[in-house]
């Protein structure tokens, strides 16, 4: 297998886990909220910006992965 390869497949792993570990806090987050003022709240402008934010850092992490991969075995 290529090294590119291996480094687009890591990069898509780390960027896999770290959304899911955004997705996770922001609703904690919103759990919390709606614990303490005893009402169901939704996600607000900047939760929704924390995520697409990461999302795209997610999209960008196995191209650069692999970019760095080929740099440095390759």
């Amino acid at each position: 297998m290529p090294i590119w390869v291996k480094g687009l497949l890591i990069g898509f792993g780390i960027s896999v886990t770290l959304i899911i570990f955004e997705y996770m806090a922001i609703n904690r987050e919103i759990a919390e909220k709606s614990k303490r003022i005893a009402k169901k709240v939704d996600w607000d402008s900047n939760q929704r910006a924390r995520l697409r934010g990461m999302m795209t850092f997610g999209a960008v992490l196995p191209v650069g992965c692999a970019i760095g991969a080929w740099l440095v075995w390759g």
